[in-house]
């Protein structure tokens, strides 16, 4: 039986249509399942004359019926086509509200597939979320989006660069907002968080700690650490001891992402953004994704922007679409969904 995948194109005017027309030439059903792209035809016809590639898809669907029918058939690559983008309009790197509202439409329409037992897990493409603003739609990410979606509480982002698994106590906020959100109470909530879904075997060395990143550089010496670590950081790290959390910490950024890439760490927590993601992309930027724990279903996710300057000139590489279709049905196939 194939295990089928659901993949929202993401941002129109982006590289998300043309990094999934690469990819799907060289993925195969064996390794990757099937894949049901969920986007506007129109456009991926466009995009695939423009790069010179045939499209990849064995079957083309616009009902849910039409799509059970192409499943039982052993199809394994299917477009869903929901007829969103005015071609009219459309120019390449140019986000508007039709682009944003056909971004959210087909993420969710990409949810209720999987929801209706049509596929089991999630990959994402880059979206834009000016455009989802544009839309008038308040929920303009991913992290946003897919609790909505699925009625749950919310996920929790983790980078997986070179099998190195890093989450983030904040994300998508300015710097000076990363920093007000580091108080006991929210990071003492992350810790526990992260520790709850960091506990399958199959996914995370759960004999080994936890590690959470300091906010101030500094060594060993306690004489160095600031307001942050004394008065935050470790109380909270001492409040998740005291229930049975196995962390170390904090960790000046520079030793922990070193000591993590050595294995000494279960998974390991950066305090802010660009803590996490300039670690992960330095060790290996074509393969590092984005993996989204805590919802109904498993979410793996490329991690990049929606690249409006490189959209329709044949420039992006598909490598890191790739890994997470690779990872998530890797996970799927050893029972981890969610």
């Amino acid at each position: 039986m194939v295990r089928y995948i659901a993949l929202p194109m993401g941002e129109a005017s982006g590289v998300g249509p043309e990094m999934i027309i690469k990819a799907l030439q060289v993925v195969d059903h064996k390794v990757y399942g099937g894949i049901i792209v969920v986007g506007d035809l129109n456009l991926f016809k466009k995009v695939a004359r423009d790069i010179e590639l045939p499209l990849p898809f064995t079957a083309y669907v616009s009902s849910d019926e039409d799509l059970a029918s192409r499943q039982k058939e052993g199809e394994n690559h299917i477009f869903y086509d929901l007829q969103l983008i005015d071609m009219d309009l459309f120019k390449y790197g140019v986000i508007s509200e039709n682009t944003g509202r056909a971004t959210y439409a087909c993420t969710a329409k990409a949810v209720q597939l999987i929801q209706d037992s049509f596929a089991c897990s999630l990959v994402t493409v880059p979206l834009d979320a000016r455009a989802i603003t544009m839309a008038g739609i308040k929920e303009n990410r991913y992290q946003t989006m897919l609790p909505e979606f699925c009625s749950s509480a919310r996920g929790l982002n983790m980078l997986d660069s070179s099998g190195v698994k890093i989450f983030s106590h904040t994300h998508h906020v300015p710097l000076r907002k990363a920093l007000e959100d580091i108080t006991f109470e929210k990071i003492l909530d992350t810790i526990i968080h992260v520790d709850s879904l960091t506990t399958n075997e199959r996914v995370f060395d759960v004999e080994k700690p936890l590690a959470i990143a300091s906010v101030n550089p500094h060594h060993a010496d306690s004489l160095s650490y600031d307001d942050e670590e004394r008065e935050v950081l470790i109380p909270a790290i001492e409040a998740a001891r005291a229930i049975g959390v196995n962390i170390v910490g904090p960790v000046s950024g520079d030793h922990l992402m070193h000591r993590a890439k050595k294995g000494l760490y279960r998974a390991v927590i950066a305090l802010f953004h660009d803590q996490a993601h300039i670690a992960a992309m330095s060790f290996d930027f074509e393969h590092t994704v984005t993996i989204t724990w805590g919802l109904p279903f498993l979410v793996v996710g490329v991690d990049r922007g929606a690249m409006l300057e490189r959209a329709g000139k044949n420039m992006m590489q598909p490598y890191n679409l790739i890994q997470a279709l690779k990872i998530s049905y890797e996970y799927l196939l050893v029972g981890v969904n969610s």
